[in-house]
């Protein structure tokens, strides 16, 4: 039986073309369908061309049975359609949806997109293939733990799946399923790339974090579960041997389990690749960057979010000015790029006054690269709870959950959402002006090989920045 894995086309803007990434969940799903006596695509409509009659084509050519559909909120209007133009092209495909949106709220979604059969809800490997092998049998999936569906047009949500504890228990994503050369790395803000070929990891999986803006939990669950270190050295030298000579670690805190964490480095010593990955300010010190620094990595990025005291306390982050300040001089001090996250609007409570002490601290630490967004209250977050408790979700249109490219249907209760879009164009073009991004800019010019790649973010980042029209 043949399935399709699809991933939709984003919402772009210009910032967009600067963050791109492979599908590795897709990958992971795709390697563990195959290894259970299943035949996979992958089609990714992120980086590659999208019609009706190229879905129609290729349904056609590969004899597709099921579409499983991944979809972050932005983009869960788009999965829906491409449901819609799968059961148009023919009625029998079963069509599937995963993903953050809809592991965070099943009912409201069965209800709202009745294009998608079933939805495979949070960790999908076991769900989802238990799902294809009762469709290729032509059995009842009405069990199945995991999944979500429509039942004589009541929504029907089974028992949550069980996690996998043994992660080196699946398969390595099969990389060989995807056109290596749709990926040009260009994430990797502030690394030259010029001789790079980048693949993204995962180590880990779960969160045990409290961030009020994060819905990691309700796709990974709460309890962190690691990857063994020989497990994760051994798909290194996987990568290696098919080309890749740079690693993108996706864990959102890579550095939790310190003594694992090693074990990986000097791996990644001995193969000799160099890599970049993001933890939290107090999840580092100046013996473990050095290690870092001497095992190949280029970047750090760490998730700031604020620079007011009383917005990191009640965004849940549990760490302190002092740690942020020094995470920062000792990766500076180190030799690696920094880069920080930064959210404005982030809670009903955030002031004019909050704004500026952030952007006092992006000053204070100087990141070499940063992103500065706007809060989106997910589904599935603390954040969306407190937004709708304070009444400021008053427009639920998923297109506009969109961090970076709409100006958002919400505030804070002292700030609009126009005054939010201003402050991130003031904050972002002072700081691009600034004599330590210019100096970082200048440096990376001498080197001749990195001046395409540097054209190119900044035409993207200008773009964004002068000329895009959101809405």
């Amino acid at each position: 039986m043949n399935i399709a894995l699809i991933r939709p086309p984003k919402i772009t803007g210009a910032f967009e073309k600067i963050l791109i990434q492979e599908p590795i969940n897709l990958v992971y799903l795709a390697a563990f369908l195959n290894a259970n006596g299943f035949n996979t695509v992958i089609w990714d409509f992120e980086v590659e061309q999208f019609s009706q009659q190229i879905i129609a084509r290729r349904i056609a050519d590969n004899n597709i049975s099921i579409a499983g559909i991944t979809s972050m909120t932005p983009t869960i209007n788009n999965a829906h359609n491409i449901a819609n133009l799968i059961k148009l092209i023919n009625p029998a495909i079963v069509t599937i949806a995963g993903g953050a949106h809809v592991s965070a709220i099943p009912e409201q979604s069965l209800n709202e997109f009745p294009g998608f059969d079933y939805l495979v809800l949070r960790e999908g490997e076991i769900a989802l293939l238990k799902l294809c092998q009762s469709i290729r049998d032509k059995k009842s999936a009405d069990k199945i733990s995991g999944l979500a569906f429509l039942k004589n047009k009541q929504a029907v949500i089974n028992h949550p799946a069980e996690e996998i504890e043994d992660l080196d228990s699946l398969p390595f994503p099969d990389r060989k399923l995807l056109n290596r050369d749709l990926y040009k790395n260009m994430y990797a803000a502030g690394i030259n790339i010029s001789n790079k070929r980048a693949t993204v990891v995962f180590t880990s999986r779960g969160c045990s974090q409290d961030c009020t803006f994060c819905a990691v939990k309700k796709t990974s669950g709460p309890k962190v579960r690691f990857r063994s270190a020989e497990n994760v050295i051994a798909e290194l030298k996987q990568c290696k041997d098919m080309g890749y000579n740079h690693i993108t670690f996706e864990d959102t805190n890579l550095t939790l389990n310190q003594q694992r964490f090693i074990q990986i480095c000097n791996g990644l010593k001995i193969l000799g690749l160099t890599w970049d990955c993001q933890t939290k300010v107090n999840m580092v010190n100046k013996q473990l960057i050095s290690l870092m620094k001497d095992c190949g990595c280029l970047k750090i990025a760490y998730g700031v979010e604020s620079g007011s005291p009383k917005i990191l306390k009640l965004m849940k982050k549990n760490i302190t000015l002092e740690q942020i300040k020094q995470a920062f001089e000792l990766t500076h001090q180190a030799g690696i790029v920094t880069c920080a996250f930064f959210i404005l609007g982030s809670h009903p409570e955030e002031t004019a006054q909050d704004i500026k002490l952030t952007e006092q601290i992006i000053k204070k630490i100087k990141p070499d690269v940063f992103q500065l967004g706007i809060i989106c209250p997910y589904p599935g977050t603390e954040i969306y709870d407190i937004m709708q408790e304070y009444g400021l979700i008053k427009d639920i249109d998923w297109n506009k959950f969109n961090f970076m490219h709409s100006v958002p249907p919400w505030g804070t209760k002292h700030l609009t959402a126009q005054q939010l879009v201003k402050f991130q164009k003031q904050i972002y073009t002072r700081y691009l002006f600034s004599w330590h991004f210019i100096g970082f800019f200048c440096r990376k010019m001498l080197n001749p090989k990195q001046l395409p790649q540097l054209c190119k973010l900044s035409f993207y980042m200008l773009k964004y920045l002068l000329f895009e029209k959101r809405n």
